[in-house]
């Protein structure tokens, strides 16, 4: 069996080079090329002009500029805003459109939202500022713009609660925030401590900080300790400061209180180490035992030779010049007030030369009046001598001071050389 066999039909026109139609395929390809890059072309000058347009509108605050960049491209969302923006100064109505315009053709923008938010709430839409304000908070949950605003958006609109919420969450985000956030606070409150704490509901050392400094400047200092207690160790160097701020200050009880914290122990009718046993910093701000006078000419160390109980004694070294009204070391102690006391010590001296001896005094700190004082030491008594004071403190007096001073001196200079010892301090109440 044999079968017929059919002639092919030609791959190509007849007359046609085959070269040519190789060729063909990728003339076409070049051109598609060519003119989707010349589209594309077109199409970034024509972006670029709206960006140029839309920035010169915003630096210019030209509405013109504005409306020929949305001619050029309807839903460009940044020449809606910037047309909203100088519209607002006109009709806030008409800025709120462009806003929303904007929020519909990039509705991922957060600030665009919180624009919008705002936009609305001037032009007497609480609800939609809300709406939008809220929009923004779920684009940016971890930011604290949103937080702020919509926080202020509830406060305006009686919603404390929900207010202080967000207002919280943005102090949370940004530090910087909570001041404002506490003034706020204090404003609707009428200056009720306790309420701003509760709303303020704080955390984090920065925000108990944030708080005690802001206590600090409305003289409500107790409440400023409690948030300097509740900050722990991170406010460590703001407790100092405060403490060395009521000292001078001579909020003497308070700053018991505030250095408590720090040294909890009983201080009414106590001395800090009234042997000097322990080393300590005499520059430090508190109720141990302070330097006050720093001149040269003096020189303070404990000394292991002989004390009188212990194992060491004060030794103060006289080497020339120094103010006879500045005392040389001294100490507070908290006292009751309107109680009869009796102080006692013990010194020592050694080659005391000056015609302004050293004395030990106990002086009211509201007053700074001398309540009861000894006779200025001998030039030599090496031997341990004990010395009392009895005195009554003030009717409203919460505290007292021990010094070491020494006598006033008439004459521009009273240089003192020699050296005194100090040991053994007691304070009882009669």
């Amino acid at each position: 069996m044999s079968f017929a066999t059919e002639k092919a039909a030609p791959l190509m026109d007849e007359g046609r080079d085959p070269g040519t139609a190789a060729f063909l395929p990728r003339t076409i390809s070049v051109v598609a090329v060519l003119a989707i890059l010349s589209l594309a072309a077109w199409w970034a000058g024509r972006s670029g002009l709206v960006s140029l347009l839309t920035i010169y509108a915003a630096k210019t605050n030209q509405v013109a500029a504005a409306d020929a960049a949305l001619r050029l491209s309807p839903n460009d969302p940044d020449a809606h805003f910037v047309r909203g923006a100088i519209l607002e100064s006109k009709s806030v109505a008409a800025a709120v459109e462009e806003y929303k315009q904007a929020v519909r053709t990039r509705p991922e923008d957060y600030v665009l939202w919180l624009d919008l938010a705002r936009a609305q709430e001037f032009n007497g839409d609480v609800a939609g500022a809300i709406a939008a304000a809220s929009q923004g908070v779920r684009l940016a949950p971890f930011y604290a713009k949103p937080h702020w605003l919509l926080g202020n958006i509830f406060v305006r609109a009686g919603r404390n609660d929900e207010g202080f919420r967000e207002l919280r969450l943005a102090g949370a985000s940004d530090n910087a925030l909570l001041a404002a956030i506490i003034d706020l606070e204090w404003e609707l409150s009428g200056g009720d401590a306790d309420f701003v704490r509760r709303a303020v509901d704080p955390k984090s050392p920065d925000s108990y900080k944030a708080l005690a400094d802001y206590f600090k400047k409305r003289n409500k200092v107790t409440d400023a300790i409690e948030m300097l207690r509740a900050a722990g160790p991170a406010a460590e160097q703001e407790r100092r400061q405060y403490l060395q701020e009521l000292i001078s200050a001579q909020t003497i009880k308070e700053a018991a209180l505030l250095w408590s914290i720090d040294h909890p122990a009983s201080m009414v009718d106590q001395l800090i180490d009234p042997g000097f046993e322990h080393e300590s910093n005499l520059d430090e701000p508190g109720f141990g035992w302070r330097r006050e006078n720093k001149a040269g000419s003096l020189s303070l160390s404990l000394d292991q030779k002989d004390p009188n109980e212990g194992r060491f004694s004060l030794r103060v070294d006289f080497s020339g010049d120094s103010e006879t009204g500045t005392p040389i070391i001294s100490q507070f102690i908290l006292v009751t007030p309107g109680a009869h006391y009796r102080f006692h010590f013990v010194a020592r001296t050694e080659g005391i030369v000056s015609g302004a001896l050293p004395y030990v005094a106990v002086a009211d700190v509201a007053n700074h009046v001398i309540l009861g004082r000894i006779s200025p030491f001998p030039q030599m008594r090496t031997d341990w001598q004990e010395y009392s004071i009895d005195f009554k403190s003030g009717e409203k007096s919460s505290a007292v001071q021990v010094l070491l001073r020494r006598e006033a001196c008439g004459q521009s200079s009273c240089p003192i050389f020699g050296h005194l010892w100090l040991d053994n301090f007691s304070i009882e109440k009669l």
